[in-house]
């Protein structure tokens, strides 16, 4: 399989810096990783550590960068979605107006999309909150519907930026499981942006970890399980969950400037 093809975005001496009132502050300095096709790339690293900076770059939501980013041009044609932080829903209209919203854009509102947006629905239990409004329901539900938006589009390409950090534990875990699924099932390219280690073990297929600012990728580790890797719950029980967990905190840790 050619390089072409088999990466989908590719990240090539990235950096992000700002004017400061005496000096330039660098968010990010010399980032490079590729992401193949299909692939659940998560980065967990410290707050302030340029992860969002990089979102937002991919994004096109931040144009002044040095260094380059190739995203596979056929696969952002088919789709490219973007999960930020906070739900952004538009406040008029309804939950299940703002999950369909993406595909009201792409003009491909179909019995069949109709229907992935219900399975979505049940999923992600919002079951009974389609017509509520998002002033009228949890950060976390309105949330849940952000994602929901995202993937109801069949993206080719993810990224995501902590969207499961206002989501109450027990509930995150089982949506950890079923995002995966999805993304998996949908061949999605992921990146997932987390502070979570346990989160971004389960989810990726490989974890980055940043060092604080200016931020720089570590280290890139294979987070592959030998069992539970379907299962949120379950992948704690794989030998390897708790030699990869003890991995990423010294990093953490340690792996500072």
């Amino acid at each position: 399989m050619s390089m072409k093809n088999e990466y989908d975005i590719t990240i090539a001496g990235l950096s992000k810096s700002y004017k400061g009132r005496n000096e330039d502050i660098v968010v990010l300095n010399e980032l490079n990783f590729q992401v193949k096709r299909g692939e659940f790339f998560c980065i967990v690293g410290p707050s302030g550590c340029g992860k969002s900076t990089l979102l937002k770059i991919l994004v096109n939501k931040i144009k002044d960068y040095q260094g380059t980013y190739h995203i596979n041009e056929e696969r952002r044609s088919s789709g490219i979605a973007y999960i930020p932080q906070e739900s952004l829903l538009i406040p008029w209209r309804t939950l299940y107006q703002n999950m369909a919203l993406g595909l009201e854009i792409k003009k491909s509102i179909t019995p069949s999309t109709k229907g992935l947006i219900s399975d979505l629905i049940s999923s992600f239990k919002l079951n009974g909150l389609q017509d509520k409004l998002p002033n009228q329901v949890s950060g976390g539900e309105a949330q849940r519907a952000s994602v929901i938006r995202a993937l109801a589009s069949s993206p080719r390409i993810l990224l995501c930026d902590e969207p499961f950090s206002s989501i109450d534990f027990v509930t995150r875990l089982d949506l950890n499981t079923k995002f995966k699924n999805k993304a998996k099932v949908q061949g999605v390219t992921t990146i997932f942006v987390t502070h979570n280690i346990e989160e971004a073990i389960f989810l990726g297929d490989r974890v980055a970890v940043m060092s604080k600012k200016p931020g720089e990728i570590v280290d890139i580790i294979d987070s592959s399980l030998s069992e539970g890797a379907e299962d949120a719950v379950k992948c704690r029980q794989a030998p390897e969950f708790n030699k990869l967990f003890s991995k990423i905190w010294e990093i953490l840790e340690n792996g500072f400037h």
